[in-house]
């Protein structure tokens, strides 16, 4: 029975590193727990299924009530087939009208099913376990900080943020120093270390763009 984690588990909290469960880089890559985390975690395609649903029930419904008006001897016509009927038998496959009429449908298709396929935004970055039945979650928020708070604990740095972008970690960070030579690699190692702490199932690169004491206004 798979059992699945998400953190935090009160309402309202906010997930730091203090609640990430420890030494997770010394978990080894499992390639069906990983799947199995990042399937759990997978956000849904609601609005393109809506759609869908909504737009086959809508074309259903209305071939429905033609063919059963039509089986009691008074159609409805809400649809007017004998002039698309009339206009289909008279105009070529090469009018422009029926090559628009064919290519608008078709695209509309295509669309809802690039929209079903492309993954969204997921509300949770899975966590490595190793064990495809025992699932963990984290907020981005509370990845985010983590993140942060390893950035200002690096000497020299006495501000820092980080925001995710995708997958790739960008740090903005603030130096008191005048002379920030290997600053800059000295936090995108800190921070490095922290996400191989962390163990997240997918590869986070990572990003640093420093200010100089000089720079602030």
């Amino acid at each position: 029975m798979r059992s699945t984690q998400e953190m935090p588990t009160a309402p309202g909290a906010e997930l730091t590193e203090q609640s990430v469960p420890p030494v997770t880089a010394e978990v080894p890559r499992n390639a069906s727990a990983d799947r199995a985390a990042v399937r759990a975690f997978r956000p849904r395609r609601v609005v393109p299924s809506v759609i869908t649903a909504f737009l086959m029930l809508v074309i259903g419904g209305l071939v429905a009530a033609e063919v059963i008006s039509a089986l009691l001897g008074d159609p409805l016509r809400l649809v007017p087939y004998d002039r698309i009927s009339g206009w289909a038998s008279s105009t070529p496959w090469s009018d422009p009208s029926v090559l628009m009429g064919a290519l608008v449908p078709a695209l509309l298709g295509l669309l809802l099913v690039l929209l079903a396929l492309i993954p969204g935004r997921p509300r949770f970055i899975p966590v490595r376990t190793g064990d495809k039945d025992l699932i963990i979650g984290m907020r981005p928020k509370g990845f985010a900080h983590a993140l942060t708070h390893a950035a200002e604990e690096v000497p020299g740095i006495d501000h820092a943020r980080v925001k995710l972008l995708g997958r790739t970690a960008h740090v903005r960070a603030d130096s008191f120093l005048h002379d920030t030579t290997g600053l800059a690699d000295a936090v995108r190692q800190a921070v490095t270390a922290r996400i191989a702490t962390l163990g997240p199932v997918r590869d986070h690169p990572v990003r640093v763009k420093l200010r100089e004491k000089g720079e602030r206004s």
